[in-house]
């Protein structure tokens, strides 16, 4: 099905509680849904993250999780007078105050109306009900998600009733947010120092922990190189003897693990106040011929340890996710790895191609699947046999009656199959292509690097044929004789791949003679 957005966005605009009670019954309902791949896409990102975490747990780090929202005086032990600076780049938390409601008469009246005023269950209304679920509401012993369970559950009345009782109190509509002091984290070392305070003491020397997780930025924009919410991967080594020095020996072995073999630190000239001064550096690595920055490293400042309570130096770095997988996988935009409307246009493999080419038409029952095994296994027995020739290739019973199925070639001194009949699918160049068998072709201008899709012309027929006799109860004759396209041995591919295919001008190129012909008589 295909939804009408435009009619269903109008009605709605109308009369919402209606519209949304009809609206679900345009939903499919005891459907069946395949997924076509053979094998899911993975994404850039959770796949570095994976990446990321083997390597830091392979150099002997354990994993944590840091804390998320961060009250903004943190910021200010960490930064001392910088703080108000660097606030700026914060997301504050607000939240909504739960409201006082009343309930008038002439809204118990507006109220009735909506559970029905011919009915005994607008009667039997307890306006008490309401005002004592209003009440735990405003207190905090209703949560927000549940208020409208807890009317359906108590007043015994609709969900959509509900929803339409909440929309008569302008008192929700108008409440304003409330600023508080906490923030969500803009930086990972913001949540460090809690976690140090914690451990300090209770683990053993070097303590070496990685975190990977969001942070979030108050951008003034988003581009193709900033998002508001980008991730990290962060460490740290808090040891009495760590030192610059150390730490930066760590931190390159564990880049040369990454991928990246020639690096480079550069002193940054103003330091950030949660770094001692003079010890914070960016780190480059060699890509492509180019210095490209991916990540910051630093010793904490005393004061800052200090203020939070921690008595041992501490070394640090950390690294955008995003950043690298852009140097990694030449990203050119960043958006382009998380939101769709940014995707340029798809690279598809040999692989991608290989995965997107699906059957039309499967059989569903172990009887059909019988018989499509069984006419594959006849074709390919007798497929040398010269015309005219007959063999059974199933008989038995379908709904009840006996059925012969028979693969047939009537004219003289022609073989049973065409030369094709057998040809299998494989990509090569990103060109889909039927042939007999590349891989034994050696001398063929594929050679050994096509991809084999597993599909074969006959049995993608015989498939379709299996398919049809689930469906139909009268005798018939299934031909196909030159294959031009998938379509013709019941073969789909992907719309986004075909698109592609025609933007780049590669071909599919499947044609051949099959001269197949599939008798099915019903006694």
């Amino acid at each position: 099905m295909k939804l009408n957005i435009k009619k269903i966005k109008e009605q709605a605009k109308r009369d919402f509680e209606k519209t949304w009670v009809e609206s679900s019954d345009l939903l499919p309902k005891k459907t069946k849904v395949i997924i076509k791949k053979k094998k899911g896409e993975e994404h850039s990102f959770p796949k570095m993250a994976g990446v990321l975490r083997k390597v830091f747990l392979k150099a002997g780090f354990d994993e944590t999780k840091n804390l998320t929202i961060i009250p903004e005086q943190d910021i200010y032990k960490q930064y001392g007078p910088e703080a108000a600076v660097i606030l700026d780049r914060s997301f504050y938390l607000a939240k909504l105050p739960r409201p006082e409601i009343g309930l008038s008469a002439e809204k118990i009246n507006e109220i009735k109306k909506i559970i029905n005023p011919s009915s005994e269950q607008a009667n039997d209304f307890n306006q008490e009900i309401l005002k004592n679920i209003l009440r735990k509401y405003k207190k905090g012993e209703i949560e927000s998600d549940d208020l409208t369970e807890e009317m359906v559950i108590n007043l015994k009345i609709q969900t959509e009733q509900a929803t339409a009782i909440i929309d008569l109190f302008p008192e929700f509509k108008k409440i304003k947010p409330e600023t508080t002091n906490l923030t969500l984290r803009s930086h990972m070392t913001a949540a460090w120092y809690h976690t140090l305070a914690a451990v300090q003491n209770k683990k053993e020397f070097p303590v070496a922990l990685f975190s990977i997780g969001p942070r979030y930025r108050n951008e003034q924009k988003e581009d193709a190189n900033h998002l508001r919410v980008h991730h990290s991967v962060s460490m740290v080594v808090m040891d009495p003897e760590i030192s610059m020095d150390a730490g930066r020996k760590i931190i390159k072995k564990i880049i040369q693990k990454i991928g990246f073999k020639k690096i480079r630190f550069e002193t940054k000239k103003a330091t950030s106040k949660y770094y001692a001064k003079g010890q914070e550096e960016e780190v480059f690595v060699k890509h492509q011929g180019k210095w490209l920055e991916i990540g910051d490293i630093g010793m904490y400042s005393v004061i800052s340890l200090a203020n939070f309570g921690i008595e041992y130096p501490v070394f640090n770095a950390g690294f955008g996710i995003e950043r690298l997988i852009m140097v990694l996988e030449n990203y050119k935009d960043i958006r382009e790895m998380f939101f769709p409307q940014f995707y340029s246009k798809e690279e598809f493999s040999d692989r991608k191609i290989a995965d997107s080419i699906f059957l039309k038409k499967t059989p569903k029952t172990e009887k059909s699947k019988e018989i499509s095994a069984a006419l594959y296994k006849t074709a390919k027995m007798y497929q040398n046999k010269i015309g005219p020739v007959e063999f059974v290739a199933w008989k038995g019973k379908i709904n009840g009656g006996k059925t012969v199925i028979k693969v047939i070639e009537p004219e003289n001194g022609k073989k049973l199959i065409g030369p094709a009949g057998f040809n299998k699918i494989f990509v090569k160049d990103k060109n889909i292509i039927g042939s007999s068998d590349f891989v034994k072709t050696s001398s063929d201008k594929l050679k050994k690097q096509e991809i084999d899709t597993g599909f074969d012309y006959l049995k993608s027929i015989a498939d379709k044929i299996a398919y049809d006799i689930e469906r139909k109860s009268k005798d018939f004759k299934h031909q196909v004789k030159i294959v031009r396209s998938l379509g013709d041995i019941n073969l789909e591919i992907s719309k986004p791949v075909e698109d592609y295919l025609k933007a780049e001008h590669k071909k599919i190129d499947i044609r051949g003679p099959v001269f197949l012909t599939v008798t099915v008589e019903y006694f």
